[in-house]
């Protein structure tokens, strides 16, 4: 039989074992899976959140995966509903290359499907490490400049990923595993304009929706239903009509040193990706001397640019709701340096429509830096330049932005924010409960004994 490429990724993803990862990986998937969980838990009361739970409740279904924040439904729906909370925030992580990524998106998925088919904490990890594999390559392997540029949204490439990993959980057969990577990718493409201009409320909803397709198109080859040989490399392929064009020897090769998840950057702030190293930049400027808006003459957001370009949107310079201040370069480094923050408090109503915020935004500009785009995509650095008006200059430059695997987010810096995120919204004996599971997340039976300590308080 032809090797088509939908086989050979199918083989690449059951290649994977938990028993060959090195420690490394295993330990970098349990912190990706806590800091996942810290982003749905800190979404739990989110307007986001209570629709898609409101939908699933009257779309009903089989009790057969766990809810973030309690309850069950099918796994079908757990993906959706999940995944939502864990994108709302924006502190997930993501992954920088031709395109983009929050390959965190897997998470959703691998959880619903392996607690409806019994799989183990152990299973759940290298499923995630298969799915990451997927994904990240996925964005290095298009042709420039990426899917995204063509309209497409990133989170696209999640068809496939989810719907492998999901395959990989509910059998062991890989021709499984093929038909649901070309039912998924033959259903599962997203438009990107709801990443352009006023951001809307849907945005949380992307990746867990585009996963829930795949979700479905590993149910559907489960119970026997085929999809297109040539759904990659077919004349009117997934290749073709979407990517442009893309490497499928560099897609599909065996698995050999580097483990892709390690690849993956973590999020301090809940904020746009390429904002994380300016962010840093202005809350240790902050810290180093009190700023008023008074004193502020100038401000500069350095940037590779790549980051300019997308961030030059005046619809987003000052913005008027939580979803559209998240992805505001100007609005996120002016909070930044008069709060010394970025969290939760900073995308309040009331704070983002402050004057002295938008007194700042009105004094800041973007400007490419070269030694910063020289570095681009391996790392997505930046920085801010403060002009006070008694002449003086303040300066700091992230060349690799924090959570960057060369300027890591440890166990301890990530147990942090679960606690920062879920404060007021789970108990703290319940958010270390969390963390102690994760730990031990290899040896878990019970996935759903995991997701049902994520509840709200009262």
């Amino acid at each position: 039989m032809a090797r088509f490429v939908k086989d050979r990724l199918a083989e690449l993803v059951h290649s994977i074992r938990y028993q060959d990862l090195p420690p490394e990986v295993v330990q970098a998937t349990k912190r990706v899976i806590l800091d996942t969980l810290a982003c749905a838990a800190g979404a739990l009361r989110s307007e986001p959140a209570a629709i898609v739970r409101g939908v699933a409740h009257q779309l009903g279904g089989n009790p057969e995966a766990t809810l973030i924040g309690g309850g069950k439904t099918s796994c079908v729906l757990a993906t959706l509903v999940n995944g939502t909370l864990m994108r709302y925030l924006d502190n997930n992580d993501y992954y920088f290359g031709l395109d983009s990524g929050h390959p965190s998106g897997n998470l959703a998925p691998a959880l619903a499907v392996a607690e409806k088919a019994g799989r183990s904490g152990a299973d759940v990890i290298a499923a995630l490490v298969a799915a990451y594999e997927i994904q990240i390559r996925l964005c290095d392997c298009v042709s420039a400049p990426g899917i995204s540029a063509r309209g497409w949204h990133t989170g696209t490439h999640t068809q496939f990923s989810s719907a492998a990993l999901a395959g990989r959980l509910l059998s062991d057969d890989p021709a499984v595993t093929a038909h649901a990577l070309a039912i998924a990718g033959s259903h599962n493409n997203m438009l990107a304009q709801s990443q352009r201009g006023h951001i809307p409320l849907m945005k949380a909803t992307a990746e867990a929706t585009i996963a829930k397709g795949g979700v479905e198109a590993a149910l559907l080859a489960a119970g026997g239903l085929t999809g297109p040989d040539e759904v990659f490399e077919g004349v009117a392929g997934w290749a073709a009509m979407v990517a442009g064009t893309v490497d499928f020897e560099a897609l599909t090769a065996p698995m050999y040193g580097r483990y892709r998840l390690l690849d993956t950057c973590l999020k301090p702030y809940a904020a746009v990706a390429g904002a994380m190293a300016p962010i840093r930049a202005a809350i240790d400027l902050a810290k180093q001397e009190k700023l008023r808006t008074a004193d502020i003459a100038s401000v500069t957001i350095k940037l590779h640019a790549h980051a300019v370009k997308k961030a030059t949107d005046p619809r987003k310079n000052y913005p008027r709701d939580k979803e559209t201040a998240d992805h505001s370069y100007h609005y996120c480094i002016a909070a930044a340096l008069l709060d010394g923050a970025c969290g939760p408090a900073q995308f309040e109503d009331a704070r983002i429509a402050a004057q002295d915020i938008r007194d700042v935004i009105a004094v800041t500009t973007l400007e490419v830096d070269a030694d910063l785009t020289a570095l681009y995509p391996a790392s997505s650095g930046g920085g801010v330049v403060v002009r006070l008006r008694d002449g003086r200059e303040l300066q700091r430059i992230y060349p690799y932005p924090p959570g960057h695997p060369k300027n890591q987010m440890t166990d301890a810096d990530v147990e942090r924010k679960l606690f920062e995120l879920t404060d007021g919204v789970i108990a703290r004996a319940r958010a270390q409960q969390i963390i102690e599971a994760v730990g031990r997340f290899e040896r878990c039976a019970s996935i759903g004994d995991v997701l049902g300590m994520l509840e709200l308080n009262g």
